[in-house]
Order: C-alpha cells, then structure tokens, then sequence
C-alpha cells in the first residue's frame, strides 16, 4: 500500500507555485493557457494559483517586499526575481489578463471558450457559441478581482511602488474593479428559480428522492413546503429579478433554487445606480441559458459569494458603493440557495431518519444519477453549517462519513479494478449538457474534473468545524489519503512539473499521459491546501479533561514552588532566581489552562522536574555528600 503522505499546506503550496512560476514565466514574460486553450476562466485561475494563497494566508503575503519570507523567494525568485520583482510580475500578469478580456468597447468579456464542448464529437461549436458568457467565468473573476483588489492596495503604498509604476499599479486597480462589477453583474443574472407541478416527471422524481416513506405525495409536499417555507416567503416577496416567481404562491408548487450556467434565458438587465458603472460594463446581452439550476454551477457560484461577503473583504473595504449594493443581493441569493439545498439534503423526519443525501448517487430533477452530484450536496450543506456557525455536532458527524464513503467510492481511498466505469468521475470527467447553447448552434457541454480536490476542501472544512476531537482526526486522516492521491497526479516531468493533471499515474486505464497542465483542477487543489492550513492552525476542539488535568498540575507545581521559595533565603543568588523563573512560567501555564492545556501541562511537567532535582540537590547537601 501506497505510504501516505502528511498535509504540509505552507511546503506544499510553495512547491505549486514553484512548479507555476515555472511554466508560466520561464521566459519573463507571462504564458498563458495549458492543457486547454487560453480563455478568460483558465487564465484567471492560473493567476489564482499564485494570488488566492498570498491574499488568503498572511504567512504567505507577497505585496511587501521587505517582510517577503525566505522561502516564498526561493520557490518565486528564480522565475520571477527578488522580493521587489515578485509581486511586479504579478502586477503584469493582472495586467496582461485584463487587456486580453477586455472587449474592442471597453466592456469586460467573460466567455467560456475552449471549456465548452460539443456534446457530438464531430460538431463544431459556432464562434457564438464560444463567445456565451459562463458562469464560472463570472464567479472566477469574482475570486480573481477580490484577490487582485487587496494585493494592489497593499503593493500600490510600497516604498517600491513609485513614479510611473505605481501610476500603472492604480490603473490595474481600476481595471479590475471595473471587471469585479461586471462579473458581480453576471452572477445575478445567472440566478434562476424552477417552478416544478407535482404531477410533471421534475416534480416527481423531486418527490421520489425525498419520500423515505412513503407517505403520499400530498403529504410529501406540505412537508416540502414547511421546510422550504422561508426561502419560498423570501423569492416570492422579494421577485429579485427571477422571472415566474409569482408561481411560488401557489403553496401545491414545488421549486428549485441556485445557478444556471450562464445568463438565463428571462434574466433582466441589471440597472447601476452609477451611468459610469453602466457605461463600463457594457451592454448586457440576452441570455440563452436554462433557467433552472445546476448544482455544479450553484457550488461555484456560492464560493465565490462567500469570499465576496468575507470577512477580508469588508474590512480592506474593497467594494465601491455600486458594488456593495450587487453583493448585498448575492448575499442575500447564497443565503437563500444554501438554506434551500442544504435542507433539502436533510429533508426528513426526526434526527434518526434517513436524510436524501445519503442515498448515494444523488438524483437531479431530470433523472440523473452520479456521486459528483452526492459530492455537490454535501459541499452546499458544508458551505451552509460553515455560515450558521452553530452546526449541529451530530448532524456533523453524519456529513463525515459520506464524504469517506465518496472517497471510496471514486476510487481515492481504493484499488480500482479494471474497466471500473466509477473512473469516469475523473477521467473525462462528468459531462454537463448546457440547455439553451443548442440556439445558437450544436448541442454543447461542461466537462468537470475537479472531484479529488472539491472532496479535499470539503473533509478539511468539515474538520474545522466539528468539535469532537474524534471526529477531526478521522477527517484529518481522511484529508491526508485524498492529498497522497491528488499527489500522486501530478505531472512527473517537463515544463509542466509539479501541476496538476495526469491521473494516468493513478488510474492505468485512463487516457495517455499529460503534459500540460489543467489550472482548473491546479487552483481546486491550491484553494482545498488554503483551506487545510486555516484548518490546521484553529483549534476548534476543546478537551476538558485535558483542561482539568492542567489545572490540577498548575495547583501541585504552585504548591511545591511556594514551599522552596519559603526555604530559600530571598538573597539574589542563582537558586532564588532560577525558582523566580519557574513562577513566570508557572503563570504561563495558568493563563494557558483553556486554551492550549497541553502546552500547560508540559510547562508544569518542566517546573516539577527542576523542583525535584532542587529537592534532591538540598538532601545531598544535608547529608554532607
């Protein structure tokens, strides 16, 4: 068996960026694309996979040249130079990126390009097809532009950063700000809602998911609906832009909520408070997508409305006016599509019911079956008990063994056997139909490959959040077999190595070997090892026995301290100081009885040592020895 290999994120994520700094700058200038064709999604993420860790990890910042760790600049510097080059390399990479998406008008442009499909091998997608916007071409410029805003307020003040340069740096900025409104606009217009009648075949495969059982179908809806009452109230209140919304006040129709996968097709303009916001983003184009929501496209769309509602993002003040005001009602959308899904994943009876969830694969509404669904769910519930904060322990810890059950079953955490169609998660990878492409030409699809690092973030996040000691090391455990595996698909040499992706190492039956990188499967690793080091470093769990035993072991060091210092004649001499040391530290380990109870105790452990070699250092001396 295969030994596995520990989660290291800072080594390991320098190690990505030097495996990207030498693909994509080896000649000093920016090389865009890789296994697919450059377009506005894959070289976002190939920026990503530099600036979503610097931006996300304080230990890993890149703005200041003179607090640049010594490390980042080894695994950067011999691409991009020293401490002051790197993050100017960076600046021109923002740089090049926004030029080559910027449209002939000015307008940021967010097409899905070589990432679309035809679903027949021997079609040809038409050059409108190439050109519809995506959604996850919005939601990455979302993550991309939110990195981009902090690193260039950082690096625009640097004693670096002067004259014409940081005129240049200012002008990025605006640019990418620019950009972040547009995509902000493009994700609202993606967000749908579908009506579903409990007699057509959507409505009943919905019903037949969540029946565990039996009950009759009118049962099942008045269930549905006092679930669901909430996130019904607020889109039929609220319209928000959702054509057929007004259907939701018939409480006898069921519905869906989240993302399509570009601009549906009944999706208004967004109107700007600002002309100069309306003016640059551009026209808005009718859309052509179906309004009904993906889960794949929900899940990104949701992530990248996470960090845009961050923490981070409200205290750097990244967002203009115009932009708080689109966010607020993408807060709002997340709030209501995670409640929605993340309900509907539990929908039951009492704790000890069977939850839709786990009854793996996952069936959507149109009949399709696939564990990448089961994943999708289980990631949306995730997302949910991260923004409830108050998850419930033992709904936790029946989130934690499906996501065990769906590395075994994708073949991570098992042998595959030959010809095991379950290898098709990863190799090609599920094929989305996009509804709506067919207007404009052939039939076309969305490949998704990102299976291995999805369930990565997903098992750490999980482990951040319980606080059943238990429970976080089996999905610690769990985290390290998903990162020996997604180790193990790396590409071995060339150009490429050190990136991601050639899952012939791992599966032999898969296609030929890769030499090109994937930055989309590149950055879902590079964002789960981000997420496992904010893991790692909080401590979530507390131990009170742990604590107690601390506190007993501070109350007998302090004890056995007190009676040296009363023999010791209080004269400055070596010993008197020495026991004075041993009260600070026994101090220290008082005031980290609660929160760090083993570091307490190792304290106590060193101050009873010294007390007892005093003790049998004064016998010594009694005894005349």
């Amino acid at each position: 068996m295969a030994r596995t290999e520990n989660l290291q994120p800072r080594r390991q994520l320098l190690d990505i960026w030097r495996a990207t700094a030498a693909y994509s700058y080896a000649g000093k200038r920016w090389q865009w694309g890789g296994l697919l064709e450059a377009n506005s999604i894959s070289d976002a993420e190939q920026l990503l996979t530099v600036l979503l860790p610097a931006t996300s990890l304080g230990e890993l910042s890149l703005e200041e040249p003179d607090d640049t760790a010594e490390d980042i600049i080894q695994a950067l510097g011999p691409y991009f130079g020293d401490s002051v080059n790197i993050p100017r390399a960076l600046a021109q990479g923002l740089d090049e990126y926004l030029d080559r998406y910027t449209g002939p008008d000015g307008a940021p442009t967010f097409a899905g390009g070589s990432y679309f499909h035809p679903l027949d091998p021997e079609a040809e997608l038409t050059s409108d097809q190439l050109n519809l916007d995506v959604v996850v071409s919005h939601a990455t410029s979302v993550t991309l532009c939110l990195a981009a805003l902090g690193f260039l307020d950082v690096y625009s003040n640097a004693p670096t950063t002067r004259g014409a340069w940081r005129g240049k740096v200012m002008d990025i900025r605006e640019r990418t700000s620019t950009r972040l409104t547009a995509a902000l606009a493009g994700l609202l217009r993606g967000f749908t809602m579908n009506p579903l009648t409990t007699d057509s075949a959507e409505g009943m495969n919905l019903i037949g998911m969540l029946n565990r059982d039996g009950l009759p179908v009118r049962k099942v809806a008045e269930l549905f609906n006092d679930r669901m009452d909430l996130v019904r109230g607020r889109l039929s209140e609220a319209r928000m832009g959702v054509a057929r919304a007004d259907e939701l006040d018939n409480p006898n129709v069921l519905f869906e909520v989240g993302w399509t996968w570009g601009i549906a097709e009944d999706a208004p303009p967004i109107e700007f408070d600002d002309e100069g916001a309306t003016a640059a983003v551009g026209p808005q184009r009718d859309g052509v997508a179906l309004s009904a929501p993906y889960l794949y496209f929900t899940t990104i769309a949701l992530d990248a409305i996470e960090q845009l509602t961050s923490d981070r993002t409200r205290v750097l003040g990244l967002l203009n006016p115009q932009q708080e005001r689109l966010a607020t009602g993408l807060g709002v959308r997340r709030d209501l599509t995670q409640r929605y899904w993340s309900r509907l994943a539990r929908f039951g009876s009492g704790s000890t019911g069977n939850w839709p969830v786990e009854d793996m694969p996952w069936r959507t509404v149109d009949g399709t079956e696939s564990d990448y669904f089961s994943l999708l769910v289980c990631a949306v519930v995730t997302q949910d008990f991260i923004q409830r904060t108050n998850a419930n322990e033992d709904e936790l810890r029946r989130i934690a063994p499906l996501l065990a059950e769906l590395a075994n079953r994708a073949r991570i955490t098992r042998r595959p056997v030959r010809d095991d169609p379950t290898l098709q998660l990863h190799v090609p990878g599920l094929l989305n139909t996009l509804d709506g492409a067919d207007k404009l030409g052939p039939g076309m699809g969305w490949r998704i490959t990102d299976f291995a690092p999805l369930l990565l973030k997903r098992v750490v996040q999980l482990a951040q959040l319980t606080t059943d000691a238990e429970v976080r090391d089996d999905l610690l455990g769990l985290a390290a077999q998903i990162w020996t595996h997604l180790s193990n698909r790396r590409i071995p040499l060339g150009g490429s190595a050190g990136l991601w992706d050639d899952p012939g190492r791992v599966f032999p039956t898969a296609s030929s070997t890769r030499n090109l990188p994937s930055w989309n499967t590149t950055i879902r690793v590079a964002d789960a090892l981000v997420a496992a080091a904010e893991t790692l470093v909080r401590r979530q769990t507390r131990t009170p026995v742990l604590s107690d035993m601390a506190k007993s072991m501070v109350s007998e060091a302090e004890w056995l301290l007190n009676q040296q210092l009363m023999a010791t004649p209080s004269i400055n001499s070596p010993l008197q100081n020495s026991l004075q040391e041993l009260r600070d530290s026994l101090q220290r380990a008082k005031n980290l009885v609660e929160t760090q109870p083993s570091v307490s105790i190792a304290l106590c452990v060193h101050a009873v040592t010294q007390l007892n070699k005093n003790d049998l250092a004064r016998g010594d001396v009694s005894q005349g020895l």
